[in-house]
């Protein structure tokens, strides 16, 4: 008499209409969930945006005029001109988030705001790397410090300042970048852990 196999197909079936169903019941709730919030999100009104953290570049702490290449003072320059700007940290923040967090009135104001930081934080690492190059390891890991403090998701920022500390055998402020690092959200943590261990 042969292994009855029809029972266990038909079992199998059943098993894999259950798990499909799931899935698309999973779907659905997600999708349910992102209509509600951007119903919410269209009719939530104009909050106040004058009393914000605002995040300020410390442009007097940097070693402006250290070069005479062009790109640097081009780099310079933008962050100049950035520093005079409100910046906020929204990464990780979608669009329905930010509306629904600022109000849809402010939401050009505020995606804005955040399109500019996130052009300060390249800035600073392309002027770290300028830095660096120019072996002005104290400059470094001043704009860097300030990167990292104010969130950058730029991984190279935080695996240079690691780099900076071990050059100069600082222990204790490298542990804290550590720290800093386990305690975050940034996408590629543990790859940047890896890097600075």
């Amino acid at each position: 008499m042969g292994f009855p196999i029809l029972p266990f197909f038909i079992l199998f079936l059943i098993l894999i209409a259950v798990r499909l169903k799931s899935l698309n019941n999973k779907q659905e709730e997600q999708e349910a969930e992102f209509w509600a919030k951007e119903q919410q999100a269209r009719i939530t009104p104009a909050k106040d945006i004058s009393n914000l953290r605002y995040i300020t570049i410390p442009i007097e702490k940097f070693p402006l005029n250290f070069s005479s290449d062009e790109k640097v003072i081009e780099i310079e320059n933008e962050l100049k001109e950035l520093s005079t700007h409100k910046l906020l940290n929204l990464t990780g923040m979608s669009n329905t988030d930010i509306r629904i967090t600022y109000g849809t009135p402010n939401f050009e104001t505020m995606s804005k705001i955040g399109e500019d930081f996130d052009r300060v934080t390249v800035l600073l690492n392309q002027y770290a790397h300028a830095l660096m190059e120019a072996e002005r390891l104290d400059d470094v890991i001043t704009v860097l410090e300030f990167a990292v403090g104010v969130g950058t998701d730029i991984s190279e920022s935080y695996t240079m300042l690691a780099k900076c500390y071990q050059m100069k055998s600082m222990d204790s402020k490298l542990e804290m970048l550590r720290s800093q690092v386990e305690q975050s959200t940034l996408i590629l943590k543990d790859s940047i852990l890896n890097k600075i261990s």
